[in-house]
């Protein structure tokens, strides 16, 4: 996490340890186009290990408004709309949070803390991609 994701696709690419290393991307697009995604970044071979955040994780914090306001300690004006459907949702999370206490929204400083907060459960009854996931990293 943190050098963005065409370098960890070309560290997924390059350094694949074992039939149990699996990528997980932001798609930064809406789910019909991870087929095409797939394709432009040479990992149509490798679909089976590849999972995809719809469209980046921040839909997934977005869609747990209470974690977030757990975490800044203040209610946050959040969009109320399908977090799957949110156009840029690191932009949407950085604009809610951007007077709190603990400033904007910063992926890698608190992306990581918001992780852990997250009900995993109530995760995969919204987003496929991470129940496919789970119930992949489960069979493992």
């Amino acid at each position: 996490m943190g050098d963005g994701k065409h370098q960890a696709i070309k560290k997924f690419k390059g350094k694949r340890l074992s039939e149990l290393t699996y990528l997980l991307i932001d798609l930064d697009n809406s789910e019909i186009k991870k087929d095409k995604e797939l394709i432009d970044n040479g990992l149509k071979n490798e679909e089976a290990a590849v999972f995809f955040m719809i469209q980046e994780m921040e839909a997934w914090f977005i869609s747990q408004p209470e974690i977030i306001e757990k975490y800044y300690g203040e209610t946050l004006k959040l969009p109320k709309r399908p977090a799957k459907e949110i156009v840029k949702p690191t932009e949407k999370l950085q604009e809610a949070t951007k007077k709190t206490g603990k400033g904007k929204y910063h992926k890698v400083k608190d992306g990581t803390a918001l992780l852990e907060m997250l009900n995993a459960t109530r995760l995969r009854t919204y987003f496929t991609e991470f129940d496919d996931l789970v119930s992949q990293l489960l069979k493992d």
